[in-house]
């Protein structure tokens, strides 16, 4: 028989701070945290959180990225209910940890190289070394917080998050796993911005002119990074635990679309199949939906793809229902579609919709219900969360208002 799955916390470290509450104070505020860079714009994180809550010594030797993850990490079972050390009170070896990464262990292998072919392999750290793979953080916050479970880490571009929370959902309702630590962690990398730019896939104006995803000037997204997780669990564990859930994740999908290894699906088909299939699962009808997460980031391609395949998956209801994306707020990375993900749990659980941040003259021709200028505080039974990919992952999540909320 199949669990029900439930959000019983969540953590982030984002361009607005370290924290969920900064988090979402500048989501629902529809700020921006766009800096200049050499080429475009980025959402950064603005320096490293510190060792709060981690020896130093363990703290000293971990890379950037690791770091990042480890803070949302930590909030996240703290905020479930988990022990300072993160060990729940029942045995841990049934806490798994599923991540999303773009560029997790890029910039310690790139130091490494670096090293090797400027100075010779003798003047290469060692302790470079264990960082260089894209599993390090999650396998990082394994050993920091003694999680025994399964760690997997996951790459399907800037679908990436989601996949991770979806896969997670999905082990738990089937019983693999009670509960899982899920979401992304990506860091912001030199050599992927000039990727990019080259590509003329990136806003490249300043920050106060950026247009925002849906608009009708769009020519660009912006890169981001951060940490963002929640922990999923089965319903009966939540409740046996006595902690309040957030939310239900109430149906999950993956699907895979053609389109070029840089690019954005060609089709709405395949995104659109994602959506059927998550709302399927849920048993949620298109117009019971509260409101839709996007994925869409500024692009021209993606955020028109993406309204073809909304309108593909959920018809006439489609205009009645109001639409969002975080990414004018944290930026295009593979864990902002988890950063997604976490607000809409909190959107479910207090009733409010973020505006899309940036977002002053919407592109009218993509039939959309498009939240601006300010959130709406108004009861959200459920969201649909979105997530494409370049190469053509798509994710889709259904959250709906938890039972015992």
């Amino acid at each position: 028989m199949s669990a029900r799955v439930v959000i019983t916390g969540g953590g982030a470290v984002s361009p607005f701070g370290p924290g969920v509450a900064a988090l979402m104070e500048g989501v629902m505020a529809g700020r921006t945290c766009l800096e200049r860079n050499v080429r475009a714009c980025a959402a950064r994180v603005r320096g490293t959180p510190g060792p709060e809550g981690f020896h130093p010594n363990v703290w000293r030797r971990l890379d950037r990225c690791s770091r990042l993850a480890a803070v949302a990490a930590r909030e996240a079972l703290l905020a479930a209910g988990y022990r300072e050390s993160g060990r729940p009170p029942a045995d841990p070896a049934d806490l798994g940890l599923v991540m999303g990464t773009v560029s997790a262990g890029v910039e310690p292998l790139r130091a490494s190289l670096t090293t090797r072919y400027l100075e010779g392999p003798e003047s290469v750290s060692p302790m470079l070394f264990p960082f260089t793979v894209p599993n390090a953080p999650a396998s990082q916050c394994s050993i920091l917080f003694g999680l025994r479970g399964p760690n997997l880490t996951l790459c399907a571009m800037e679908a990436s998050g989601l996949a991770a929370i979806a896969t997670a959902a999905d082990l738990v309702r089937d019983g693999v796993l009670e509960a899982a630590l899920a979401g992304g962690a990506d860091e912001w990398i030199e050599e992927f911005d000039r990727a990019w730019d080259r590509l003329r896939s990136t806003y490249r104006g300043e920050p106060a002119g950026f247009p925002g995803p849906f608009s009708r000037g769009r020519r660009g997204f912006t890169p981001g990074e951060g940490a963002f997780f929640v922990v999923l669990e089965s319903e009966d564990r939540a409740r046996a635990r006595g902690v309040a859930a957030w939310a239900e994740v109430a149906g999950e999908s993956l699907t895979h679309a053609a389109g070029p290894a840089q690019g954005w699906p060609r089709a709405p088909d395949e995104p659109a199949e994602a959506f059927r299939l998550a709302l399927s699962q849920a048993g949620v009808r298109p117009g019971d939906l509260g409101y839709v997460a996007a994925s869409a980031n500024g692009s021209r391609a993606l955020d028109a793809i993406e309204a073809r395949a909304l309108g593909l998956a959920l018809g006439g209801d489609l205009r009645r229902i109001p639409v969002t994306s975080v990414k004018g707020a944290v930026g295009e990375s593979g864990c902002a579609s988890a950063c997604a993900a976490l607000v809409a749990a909190l959107s479910v659980r207090d009733g409010s919709i973020p505006p899309v941040a940036g977002l002053t003259d919407p592109d009218t021709a993509l039939g959309l219900d498009l939240v601006m200028d300010a959130a709406r505080p108004v009861p959200v039974p459920t969201v649909l969360v979105s997530a494409l990919g370049s190469g053509g992952s798509c994710a889709a999540l259904v959250l709906a208002r938890a039972r015992s909320s």
